[in-house]
């Protein structure tokens, strides 16, 4: 018997044209709804084009912030210390929900990269340049991916990637309440190696093409069992 509050609720119109197709208002108790190009939904932003890109740069903007106060306030503990609260605090904050908004553009890419680049630095306390005025490396130290080499960790991208092939796992097999039938299609074609291989769903717009199902199903082609 709840009853929604027109002053908490949103119209977003999703669609590929800046133009407006039609202008229909909505109401909640007679009041009409505000019309926005981007809302918060479940910890994550979407905006009308789904391209993600106000999305990225919240979080990244959220994540400095974190890494920075973290900085602040583990200047004299040891590189375990401030590599777990990196991986603690401050990488789930780039992680969120990742398998539905895993960026494609290069620019979306490198802001989320850029900010586990200074969290090595910040954790190494390593904060020189590799590079010489010549643009050519002097020196391995200085490197942020030889930083994060050293602890282990992944690039950022490497990780969304590795989500989205496990959450495709948990579809395919069951695993997670998302109908695989209704959105994965086994390949009809004749391949080499094994038989078990999807066909990869084709849209006329971008943000279809490079959504979880095309875009996972595109990287890996592989079998799940």
């Amino acid at each position: 018997m709840m009853s929604f509050n027109p002053d908490k609720c949103e119209v977003l119109r999703v669609m590929a044209k800046q133009t407006h197709l039609f202008e229909a208002v909505y109401t909640i108790h007679g009041k009409p709804l505000n019309t926005v190009s981007s809302a918060m939904y479940l910890g994550l932003t979407i905006d009308t084009k789904l391209n993600y890109n106000e999305h990225v740069s919240n979080i990244c903007k959220k994540a400095n912030s974190t890494r920075a106060f973290i900085h602040r306030n583990t200047r004299s503990c040891p590189r375990r210390v401030k590599a777990t609260a990196y991986t603690s605090f401050v990488r789930p904050q780039l992680e969120y929900a990742a398998t539905v908004w895993s960026p494609h553009t290069v620019n979306n890419t490198s802001q989320i990269e850029a900010v586990q680049r200074r969290a090595a630095r910040s954790v190494m306390n390593d904060w020189s340049r590799s590079y010489n005025q010549s643009g050519r490396s002097s020196t391995s130290k200085g490197s942020p991916t030889l930083m994060m080499q050293q602890m282990g960790w992944n690039a950022l991208q490497e990780r969304r990637n590795q989500a989205k092939v496990i959450m495709m796992y948990r579809i395919v097999n069951g695993l997670i309440a998302i109908p695989a039938s209704l959105y994965v299609t086994n390949s009809t074609q004749s391949t080499r190696g094994h038989g078990l291989k999807f066909r990869v769903p084709v849209g006329c717009v971008s943000a279809f093409n490079h959504s979880f199902f095309p875009a996972t199903i595109r990287s890996c082609h592989a079998p799940f069992h």
